[in-house]
């Protein structure tokens, strides 16, 4: 009786015979496919060669590779006899060129409603005395079930992986030579590259050790110790080029046996967040502490001009109760007796006498006019400042107002290393009022000038009137002013273009410049402008020199 073995595309094959027996009743004979002497000697070889259960899926070939017999086992479980009738063309050029065994996994699926099948194959040659080539014996076994304990302990094993992964952001392990062995996942978002690429490489493949600064620092002892260690900043430079921190925490891994140290093995929890909020909140404590160094700045500028006004004050009133007192009392009786000797209310005088006191009368008035012309004055110029001339270092004086400014430079990331001065240059100047021009010329710098742009000082002699000069220019690489408006920023309530865009005090009313042209006038000296629009400017005061270094 013959019957017919499909393929897996469900068309039938050669026909088969069940008569031939190899060690079992369970090998089908291709009738047609090969002398009997030979299909008969080959499974002898068989016989002789491998013992094979009754439902053992098994096949015999020739020479060329040409399948002679099948199993009804391996019908059930590969399908049928392959397409070609020959043996798997890799398979039958391993065992010719190599005279060896060949094992090959495959999937089977006989339909899309079955399971799919793990088969693993195993291929042997059948030699003669000599060493050639009889034929090819092979049979399949099915692996299904193994491949299925493996996948649920793969389930397993992630499920446990998730697990742990919500409680921490990053698992990694080392070997005893400091090489990673293990990377998770949440290293790939961050680097751009697959976790596995950096297996076997050292742990500063993927980042560092810092401190709370962000400078490089040591491992922790207990790393270098083979110890357990906890909370370790690790820092990682993502893909997108920021900065990842993390608490590294790690414990070592020995031989259970030997004791032999293997490596390390740990978790690491993403802070970057965290320490970015406390960085702001760093931040923000350092606006406060400046706006408290600038009230306190305010404050003794208000002591310093309340003292002013109280002098001033003082001046005036003296100055007036002296005037009135000193100054009217006597003239009056001047004025009253030459008014009495012109009217000759006590007798005649002489022409001559009558004359020298109409001359008493006239000049004892223009006095009297005089002396209520200084009054008013007195009464209108009262604010102004009466300058205090010394011999001071302006390199002191400079130093004091680059201190006043120096925090407000610095939120804006501005350069004022160039602003320091030689000592030695020795000016005749009020040093208050000096430095209250250096002030508003600086503040007026940091104001106008972006972030990242430089502030400079420089200081040159000059001839000025004939005498010598000392020049203070105070630069900076600012938004300039238009040419247009280069005059009219030295007057009252004047600002330049911009002003109030830049004004970051949101005080500024545009007497800055006026008063600090005013203050140089009073003590004998200039202030003057050159500026290029979107490129900066220099305003340079000039005082009286008394000496150079």
């Amino acid at each position: 009786m013959q019957r017919y073995i499909r393929n897996s595309d469900g068309e039938a094959d050669a026909p088969v015979s069940e008569t031939s027996q190899v060690n079992s009743e369970a090998l089908h004979v291709n009738s047609g496919a090969a002398d009997g002497n030979v299909l008969t000697h080959l499974l002898e070889e068989v016989a002789s060669r491998v013992s094979f259960s009754e439902d053992a899926a098994l096949y015999v070939a020739g020479a060329s590779g040409k399948i002679l017999f099948l199993s009804a086992g391996y019908h059930n479980l590969v399908g049928g006899l392959p397409e070609n009738g020959r043996v798997e063309e890799d398979v039958y050029q391993f065992i010719c060129n190599n005279g060896e065994s060949y094992v090959h996994d495959v999937t089977v699926q006989k339909d899309v409603d079955s399971a799919p099948r793990y088969i693993r194959s195993y291929h042997y040659p059948l030699n003669d005395e000599r060493g050639n080539l009889l034929g090819i014996a092979g049979h399949y076994v099915d692996m299904s079930g193994q491949a299925t304990a493996l996948a649920r302990a793969g389930d397993e094993a992630a499920r446990k992986h998730d697990q742990l992964r919500s409680g921490s952001d990053l698992f990694w392990e080392l070997d005893a030579d400091g090489q990673l062995a293990a990377l998770s996942d949440k290293a790939s978002g961050i680097l751009g590259k697959p976790a596995a690429f950096f297996l076997g490489r050292e742990l500063g493949a993927i980042g560092r050790f810092v401190d709370r600064a962000g400078a490089d620092a040591q491992p922790p002892p207990g790393f270098l110790k083979h110890q357990p260690f906890r909370d370790a900043i690790f820092q990682m430079q993502g893909h997108d080029g920021q900065r990842y921190h993390f608490h590294m925490s790690g414990v070592p891994i020995f031989d259970s046996g030997s004791g032999k140290f293997q490596g390390f093995r740990g978790a690491a929890v993403d802070v970057t967040e965290r320490f970015k909020a406390e960085d702001r909140a760093a931040e923000a404590l350092r606006e406060l502490e400046m706006a408290r160094e600038a009230l306190m700045h305010r404050n003794i500028q208000l002591d310093i001009e309340r003292a002013r006004t109280e002098k001033a004050l003082r001046a005036k009133t003296e100055f007036l109760a002296t005037m009135s007192h000193e100054l009217r009392t006597p003239l009056n009786a001047i004025l009253g007796f030459s008014e009495a000797m012109s009217m000759k209310l006590f007798g005649a005088l002489s022409d001559q006498y009558a004359g020298y006191s109409n001359d008493i009368l006239k000049s004892g008035k223009h006095l009297l006019s005089l002396i209520n012309a200084m009054l008013e004055s007195a009464r209108v110029e009262g604010s102004e400042i009466s300058p205090n001339p010394q011999q001071v270092d302006i390199s002191g004086l400079i130093q004091q107002a680059v201190n006043i400014v120096r925090m407000r430079a610095a939120g804006k990331n501005l350069d004022i290393s160039n602003t320091a001065v030689k000592p030695g240059w020795v000016v005749k100047a009020d040093p208050m009022l000096t430095t209250q021009i250096l002030v508003n010329l600086l503040s007026n710098a940091v104001k106008f000038t972006n972030a990242g742009g430089v502030i400079g000082v420089d200081v040159k002699t000059d001839i000025k009137d004939g005498a010598p000069a000392l020049e203070i220019t105070v630069w900076d690489t600012g938004i300039g002013i238009a040419p247009d408006m280069q005059k009219k920023v030295f007057e009252k309530f004047v600002r330049g273009d911009n002003a109030v865009d830049y004004d970051d005090t949101g005080q500024g009313i545009g007497l800055g410049l006026h008063i600090s042209r005013r203050l140089a006038e009073l003590m004998q000296g200039t202030l003057r402008l050159q500026s290029v629009k979107d490129k900066g400017s220099r305003f340079t005061l000039s005082l009286p020199l008394v000496s150079a270094p």
